[in-house]
């Protein structure tokens, strides 16, 4: 289990909720510190500025008047004042929170240990409160001989940020989220663009060259990918002229020489003579490996191939060669091939088992799950394992642990090349009994 995401998405979102949480933990300190505690401090102290002229006004003022003031304190502050009598409600001492600590402080220091902070028992019952009704709080308050009740709304003095912080909070992240996501889809696009391109280029293929959009930094590596590709493209143009060039060359000077090799007949041994003729023939065979190489299969359209097909008319092409070929081929798909490609994949492996391993050759297709194979199978030495995938690289022979034969070593580098622009892998496993299998593994159209 990866305790840290994989991907671009997953890491920046992490990053970005998690700067959020340590901005907003940091903010809610900063704002409690500076802002919360100094208003209700403010609030505190214009609240027991109100207190001391209702305790001053009801120790001076003759009872009508006293209804009066009562009566109008309640109408402009929202304070309500009772005789200590009127109280018929269950009440306790308030919470020794820290807003309602200030006050009761404040209290104490201005009317005494007996003027205290109280809330009514009911309230603290949940639902006992009518709907709409703010919470109170209540102030014993002794003035002069009498004792007055003073209630008023308790967000006079505290506020319950609670929701507050929850909406900033929710409001903070999914700005987060949006821009997590905008970020990532403005770098993700081009960057996907770029790993499609290199996996086609990967493949043999010629993608076209990636847009350079995005940031400054996209740009730069999409140019450089584009440089890239152009700059491998001119030497692969550049070493497929100089193939083509000097197979060319060699082309007249060998026929030449093959014509003066016939023309040797009775003036050196027989022996000699077909050994000089086989050496001319292999030399054109290496040539034609040459031209084969030089091709570029990608530019040849996609059509619909039968597969088995396809490989039961490179058997009979082999077999008019006199090679010894046997065809197990099943009822696959059509595929959308490139037929000219893949029909040199074929002959480029039957005539590497051909020269290699001799005897008879096995020319199989398959249809395992997903996908379509193709395997051609010899009862020759085989290859190490670890030779196999240098094997498949061009001008790489491994005669001695084949038959010793001589070759271009480009027969399995075409082979893999062609089933890579396909999409597919060349694989050279051990046969079972002895031998080598070359298959070639397609995904099913």
């Amino acid at each position: 289990m990866r305790l840290v995401p994989d991907s671009l998405l997953s890491r920046t979102l992490l990053v970005l909720v998690a700067a959020l949480v340590l901005s907003q933990v940091a903010a809610v300190w900063f704002l409690h510190e500076y802002v919360t505690r100094p208003r209700a401090s403010f609030g505190i102290g214009q609240f027991v500025s109100h207190l001391k002229t209702i305790d001053a006004a009801l120790q001076t003022m003759p009872p009508a008047q006293e209804q009066e003031f009562i009566a109008r304190i309640a109408e402009r502050e929202g304070i309500r004042i009772l005789p200590a009598s009127a109280m018929t409600e269950p009440i306790e001492p308030a919470a020794d929170v820290a807003p309602i600590h200030d006050l009761r402080e404040r209290i104490h220091e201005l009317f005494g240990q007996q003027a205290d902070v109280y809330v009514r028992t009911g309230d603290l019952v949940a639902g006992a409160r009518p709907p709409g009704r703010a919470p109170l709080l209540w102030v014993r308050l002794p003035a002069g001989e009498s004792s007055y009740w003073v209630a008023f709304p308790r967000g006079r003095i505290e506020r319950d940020t609670t929701q507050a912080l929850v909406g900033w909070g929710a409001v903070g992240l999914l700005i987060a989220v949006l821009a997590t996501f905008f970020i990532v889809w403005t770098l993700s696009r081009p960057l996907s663009d770029l790993s499609r391109a290199a996996q086609h280029l990967g493949r043999g293929r010629d993608p076209d060259p990636v847009p350079e959009t995005g940031p400054a930094e996209i740009r730069a590596v999409a140019r450089a990918f584009n440089t890239m590709k152009e700059d491998l493209r001119k030497a692969e143009r550049d070493r497929a002229a100089f193939l083509a060039g000097v197979s060319h060359d060699l082309r007249t000077p060998l026929s030449r020489l093959r014509l003066e090799v016939e023309m040797l007949e009775g003036k050196v041994e027989e022996a000699a003579q077909a050994a000089m003729v086989s050496d001319v023939e292999e030399m054109n065979k290496i040539i034609d490996q040459f031209i084969d190489f030089m091709r570029s299969e990608a530019s040849e359209p996609l059509v619909a191939v039968n597969l088995s097909e396809l490989a039961r008319a490179c058997a009979e092409r082999a077999a008019r060669a006199g090679v010894q070929i046997r065809c197990e081929l099943a009822d696959v798909p059509v595929q959308m091939l490139r037929p000219l490609a893949m029909q040199r994949l074929v002959d480029n492996l039957v005539a590497n088992a051909a020269r290699h391993a001799g005897g008879e050759i096995l020319l199989r297709t398959s249809e395992p799950a997903g996908s379509v194979a193709l395997s051609v199978l010899d009862r020759g030495p085989g290859i190490p394992k670890d030779l196999v995938e240098r094997l498949k690289e061009p001008f790489t022979r491994r005669d001695e642990a084949r038959s010793g034969s001589s070759g271009a070593g480009l027969g399995l580098a075409i082979a893999n090349r062609v089933a890579a622009i396909h999409g597919g892998r060349l694989d050279l496993l051990a046969r079972d009994g002895g031998g080598l299998e070359a298959r070639v593994t397609l995904p099913a159209s």
